[in-house]
C-alpha cells in the first residue's frame, strides 16, 4: 500500500474458540492497516471504518440446552448472545462496512443481517482445502474490476453449504447480491455454488473462504480499500 493513503481502523471480532482473529490482524497489518481486537463481551467500540468477524468456532459451536454435558452443533447462535453483537447491529443500522469470513459469515447470517441459511456440508463432513471461486455479480466490495475474475482460496468449514428460497434467490439474483461462487468443485454442496452474499444495502459482506490465508491477497485487500475510502 503507498504511504500516502490513509490507514484503514478496523476492529476484529474475537469470540471465545475464534481461531483466524490472529490471521486476520495480520492480513490487515501486512498492508500497512491497524487492526485491533475488540472482545465479545465489549459494549463500546471506537468508531472503526470496518468491522471483520473472522472465521473459527465461536464457542465451539455448541449450544448447551441444559447444565448438563450433551450439547447441540448450531454455529453462530451462541454468539448472538454476546454484547458485542449489539455493536454490530449498530455499525449495521450505520450502513458501516462489515465482513464475516466463515464462522463470521455463520453468525452474520444468524443474526438476520445477511440472507438464506448455513448447513452442514452435504458430505457430512470438514472440508479443508483451496478451491477456485469467481467474482459475480458487482457486490465485491463494489469492485467492478474484480468482476469474472477467479482465483483459488483456502476453505475450512464443516458448516458452509448456503441456501436459499426460490424467491430470495431471485432477489439476491437481481439484486446482484451474490459476489462469489464456486468453480469446478463445490467444496460443501451450496445452491447455485454460492461462497459469498451481501445484504441488499451491500455494506455487509459474508463469505465463506478464508482470503486472510492467501499467500497474497492483494486482489481481496484491494476491493476493501477502494470501497471503505469511497
Amino acid at each position: 500500500m503507498n504511504s500516502h493513503k490513509k490507514s484503514l481502523r478496523v476492529g476484529v471480532v474475537r469470540f471465545p474458540c475464534s481461531n483466524c482473529d490472529f490471521d486476520t490482524l495480520r492480513f490487515f497489518t501486512k498492508f500497512g492497516h491497524k487492526p485491533e481486537f475488540i472482545w465479545h463481551m465489549d459494549k463500546k467500540v471506537p468508531d472503526y471504518d470496518l468491522l471483520v468477524i473472522p472465521g473459527g468456532f465461536a464457542f465451539g459451536d455448541r449450544v448447551y440446552r441444559k447444565a448438563t454435558g450433551r450439547y447441540e452443533i448450531d454455529p453462530g447462535v451462541q454468539a448472538l448472545r454476546s454484547p458485542v453483537m449489539k455493536v454490530v447491529h449498530e455499525y449495521a443500522k450505520r450502513r458501516k462496512p462489515i465482513l464475516g469470513i466463515c464462522n463470521g459469515f455463520q453468525i452474520l447470517v444468524k443474526a438476520g443481517l445477511l440472507p438464506g441459511k448455513l448447513n452442514q456440508n452435504s458430505s457430512h463432513k470438514f472440508f479443508c482445502d483451496f478451491t477456485t471461486c469467481k467474482v459475480v455479480g458487482d457486490s465485491f466490495f463494489g469492485n467492478k474490476k474484480m468482476l469474472g475474475r477467479k482465483f483459488k482460496v483456502p476453505v475450512a468449514h464443516g458448516y458452509g453449504r448456503y441456501s436459499v428460497t426460490k424467491t430470495d434467490y431471485k432477489k439476491l439474483k437481481n439484486n446482484k447480491q451474490i459476489f462469489l461462487q464456486y468453480q469446478d468443485f463445490n467444496p460443501n454442496g451450496s445452491e447455485k455454488n454460492i461462497a459469498g452474499v451481501t445484504n441488499k444495502q451491500k455494506n455487509i459482506f459474508g463469505m465463506m473462504p478464508h482470503p486472510e490465508r492467501t499467500t497474497d491477497g492483494k486482489y481481496f485487500m484491494d476491493a476493501i480499500e477502494t470501497y471503505v475510502r469511497n
